[in-house]
């Protein structure tokens, strides 16, 4: 753009027209001695400035579309991003649930099992429990049984026992009446030679 050469002002001119204005004069006045000395320059200005202005506004929205063009892309970027990552948050939530039904399926298993063969133990328990007693009470029975024999044993044995010493009883009293017999007959014996 090519520049306007300044005009030339004419200062002694416009120091006599000023100094004809009156202090208290009009504003119209003022604006013609205004348009006189500035008007060119004035209307180069408004021009430059209305170009200018045109120019910042052409700017501002060319500014104003690529922010919107920005913003949109932007937003169907983020929009984007977020689909995909609510897609793999559903696939990982997809994937965990059927982790857990796959858990929970295996531990109602191992409950099951571990169920059945408390149950076995439980009968194995009460059927060892059954055949403990059942023995306890053969050997006990067998243990009185065999007290039982031992005491009539030992109680024939005593009177057997008894009954011999009562027997060695009897023959020591004859033997003692034996002795007593030979005794007498040794002192008469005695006697009569003792009388010869």
């Amino acid at each position: 753009m090519a520049s306007n050469p300044i005009p030339t002002i004419d200062i002694k001119a416009a120091q006599a027209a000023l100094a004809s204005v009156p202090a208290t004069s009009d504003a119209p006045g003022v604006d013609k001695i205004r348009e006189l000395l500035f008007g060119n320059q004035m209307q180069d200005y408004d021009r430059r400035f209305s170009l200018l202005d045109d120019r910042f506004q052409q700017k501002l929205r060319d500014q104003e579309g690529e922010l919107a063009r920005n913003m949109g892309s932007l937003e169907s970027l983020i929009k984007k991003q977020l689909e995909s990552i609510a897609g793999q948050v559903r696939q990982e939530q997809d994937l965990r649930a059927d982790a857990d039904k796959e858990l929970g399926r295996g531990l109602r298993e191992q409950i099951q099992a571990l169920e059945k063969r408390v149950s076995g133990l439980s009968d194995q328990l009460a059927g060892l429990e059954r055949d403990f007693t059942e023995r306890l009470g053969e050997e006990s029975q067998t243990l009185r049984d065999e007290i039982r024999r031992r005491n009539e044993d030992a109680r024939s044995t005593i009177e057997r026992m008894f009954s011999e010493l009562s027997n060695v009883k009897t023959d020591r009293n004859l033997l003692a009446g034996l002795f007593v017999e030979i005794a007498r007959c040794l002192n008469q014996d005695t006697a009569q030679q003792g009388n010869r």
